[in-house]
């Protein structure tokens, strides 16, 4: 029986692909986790505005939660645009020194 002989082309080529394969790999999980965490900085920000601005004008008072905005017409329902989940209505908002606290719950991590 002979054995068949792997040229060193084949070796190093598929060495190439291999080693350009895990690049690309690292670079689209590199990309899309950013791309999440911008995802969650842009839902955060856009409560924040709101509850500062029911804050701001009065309508609000102590402690809040994404359903007193909803009744208040301030945000329509919210939904995590990574997981496309709803968000909690029950999460705690509160205004403390010039700036909003969001308390998420263990249901809505946001991370």
């Amino acid at each position: 029986m002979e054995k068949k002989k792997v040229s060193n082309f084949t070796l190093i080529s598929f060495a190439i692909i291999l080693s350009v394969g895990i690049i690309i790999m690292a670079s689209i999980i590199k990309i899309r986790d950013k791309q999440n965490k911008n995802l969650l900085y842009a839902m955060e920000s856009k409560i924040e505005y709101y509850a500062k601005r029911c804050y701001l004008e009065n309508n609000c008072q102590n402690e809040i939660t994404l359903k007193d905005l909803y009744d208040k017409n301030y945000l329509t329902v919210i939904v995590n645009p990574v997981t496309k989940e709803i968000l909690d209505e029950n999460t705690k908002i509160n205004y403390f020194n010039n700036q909003i606290v969001i308390s998420w719950s263990e249901s809505n991590p946001v991370d």
